[in-house]
């Protein structure tokens, strides 16, 4: 799988999840529609990057039956299922069928409960575990991948195993991948706080609220809604919390586009992440190369 994002307050990793990596807008074409593989310069669509990240699957399955042990790969989730809400929704047809997601999150958690491959090394003896879990992603004495993130810390990464070796036929040299993968998909920190003070966007906001309160829903934000849906759910039975979910969803959107503020949420996004990713211009292009080249050997295994 593909390495974890990761951000601070929940307003920066809202924005972050809407504005860094899924937009504000529709969803994302299905992977079938987005071939042939991405043109130079361009960043891929998180249908794209399922399509990577099935074949690294394919691939540890792969290995793991090379090392004698077995590895399932689950089905992949419907295009309409890749996106994230975001910091606030505007896709109405979107919220319309999912609300904020939470069917998807329900879905995604029964796959990781029924994961045959849980149940699988649950079933093993203590050294049979062992034995799969070296195959798989390495054991004691494994070698670290580390590399400094633009916000300040370091992240690691186990390099060893069936996973590693995926990763390595897709995208090559593994230091040279996890750093610019790390760097580049970790530079909201140095953009998003000012992003989140600008007057422009606390204005946008504002009147987002306001559109909000006419509808009947009153949020001082995106993020409150977010906070407030567990309790709003709380012991209703699976289709009320839906169209709990839905009723709020569809409204936010509604008034995301109608107030454009969403469309000002991301005209701020570019101007204000502009310096920075010029700054990490060379980790970046490093990222989306490898990111290309990984596409086209994972579409080639797929298509066999």
């Amino acid at each position: 799988m593909r390495f974890d994002r990761r951000l601070s307050t929940v307003a920066t990793v809202l924005l972050t999840l809407a504005l860094a990596l899924t937009g504000c807008g529709p969803a994302q074409k299905p992977a079938a529609e987005a071939r042939p593989s991405a043109p130079e310069g361009a960043s891929l669509t998180e249908a794209q990057l399922a399509v990577i990240d099935r074949a690294e699957l394919v691939l540890t399955k792969k290995c793991m039956a090379r090392h004698g042990h077995p590895y399932w790969v689950a089905p992949s989730m419907r295009a309409d299922e890749l996106r994230a809400p975001g910091y606030v929704l505007d896709d109405v047809g979107w919220a319309r069928r999912h609300g904020y997601g939470g069917r998807i999150q329900q879905k995604a958690l029964a796959a990781k409960r029924h994961d045959r491959n849980i149940t699988y090394r649950a079933g093993l003896s203590e050294a049979e575990a062992r034995a799969y879990v070296r195959a798989l992603s390495g054991g004691p004495g494994t070698p670290l991948l580390t590399t400094p993130l633009p916000g300040g810390g370091k992240v690691r990464a186990s390099n060893g195993g069936c996973e590693a070796e995926a990763r390595k036929q897709l995208y090559g040299d593994p230091s040279v991948w996890f750093r610019a993968d790390k760097i580049a998909t970790n530079l909201t920190p140095l953009y998003v706080p000012r992003l989140l003070r600008d007057e422009r966007f606390t204005k946008a906001q504002r009147l987002w609220a306001a559109c909000m309160r006419r509808a009947g829903h009153s949020y001082p934000d995106p993020t409150a809604i977010r906070s407030a849906l567990p309790r709003l759910t709380q012991g209703l039975d699976p289709d009320r919390a839906h169209t709990t979910e839905v009723r709020l969803a569809v409204a936010e959107a509604t008034c995301a586009r109608s107030t454009g503020f969403a469309e000002t949420a991301r005209r701020l996004e570019r101007e204000h992440s502009a310096p920075v990713r010029a700054r990490f211009a060379r980790d970046i292009a490093t990222r989306d190369r490898l990111q290309r080249a990984a596409l086209t050997r994972a579409e080639r295994l797929l298509g066999e």
